[in-house]
């Protein structure tokens, strides 16, 4: 029975249903194998409640469990998933050819992203060719806070947004100009903004060198962010870059209807 107090969305809600999406989140790069202990741990489940939602999804192809273990990795449906999503979503089919161009013009490595809560996903890349590349595989998660394009994507959200946004939430500090607070997010932020992009050199990882702006859509509602990033030996000079990443971003904006 739904609570009183609770919002009346909230009966439509299908737990189980939740359940499931949360397991197969808790997946990640550098967390491919995941137990029914670890389900139980990290979701406050039970054993044997983390046990029949693994065995559901792996009965319907989204988890496959190792060859003698009991402990699951991806399975394919999921894969189809998302390549569904980079084949069909808007942002990405109009973004892709721009993401490429942008590396053959500016010889540098190109991405797009889109905002996960306080994280950033990255959708398309486009590797540069140089030893000491930015390499940045697509699925590859970051924190909205520290890296230049998650910042971008924040750069319509409101002091109090961010507020909400970051509640319980720790920002971890990678370097010393890692906003680590709300209000120094949002300075930061605000900075940026007046300027039109966000960048970072070795703000994120040491030696690496980003700039990033913001991609709307019809509605002017920032959707992905575009970015070049590299070496520092090879981005030394950002100025030389901004304007032909101002521009992809314009010309996907542009193609998603935007018209400001």
């Amino acid at each position: 029975m739904v609570q009183q107090d609770e919002p009346e969305q909230a009966r439509y809600i299908v737990t189980a249903l939740r359940r499931g999406l949360a397991v197969l989140s808790l997946f990640r790069r550098e967390r491919r194998v995941i137990t029914v202990p670890e389900i139980a741990s990290a979701l406050k489940l039970s054993r044997a409640t983390a046990f029949r939602t693994a065995y559901t999804l792996e009965q319907d192809g989204y988890l496959q469990r190792l060859s003698n273990s009991h402990a699951f990795q991806l399975g394919p449906r999921v894969l189809l998933l998302g390549f569904d999503y980079l084949h069909g979503t808007e942002v990405v089919a109009c973004g892709r050819e721009a993401v490429y161009a942008l590396r053959d013009r500016t010889g540098f490595s190109a991405h797009m992203c889109v905002r996960d809560g306080t994280e950033i996903v990255y959708v398309l890349n486009a590797s540069s060719n140089h030893r000491l590349r930015g390499e940045i595989p697509v699925g590859t998660r970051y924190p909205c806070h520290a890296v230049a394009s998650g910042r971008v994507l924040l750069f319509d959200m409101s002091k109090s947004e961010l507020g909400a946004l970051y509640r319980g939430v720790k920002m971890q500090a990678f370097s010393e100009q890692t906003p680590t607070t709300v209000a120094a997010l949002f300075a930061t932020i605000a900075a940026e903004r007046a300027q039109g992009y966000a960048a970072n050199i070795s703000g994120f990882v040491s030696g690496i060198v980003s700039l990033s702006v913001p991609i709307r859509d019809r509605d002017g509602t920032i959707v992905a962010a575009i970015n070049v990033s590299d070496s520092e030996t090879v981005l030394k000079d950002l100025p030389s870059v901004r304007n032909e990443v101002l521009n992809a971003a314009s010309q996907v904006s542009a193609q998603l209807g935007w018209r400001g």
